[in-house]
């Protein structure tokens, strides 16, 4: 068995509180990151959903600008 003095164990108490700390750090990194995610997800679908509404207009301008172009010939 190995022996370990008050040293050894106040190291090894210490890395575990180092530990401990770290991963109540990285879960508040990813609690954060989880959030900020949602968020561009959702600005994601806005910007979409405008981009889609876009491109029709520019369809339905396409096919005016066509239309007035065949009348002129």
């Amino acid at each position: 068995m190995e022996y370990m003095n008050k040293f050894d164990r106040m190291d090894e108490h210490e890395k575990l509180n180092n530990l401990n700390k770290r991963v109540k750090d990285l879960t508040k990194i990813n609690t954060e990151h989880q959030r900020l995610n949602g968020e561009l997800r959702t600005i994601v679908k806005t910007l979409e959903g405008e981009l889609k509404i876009k491109d029709k207009e520019v369809g339905r301008m396409m096919h005016k600008i066509n239309k007035l172009e065949r009348k002129l010939r």
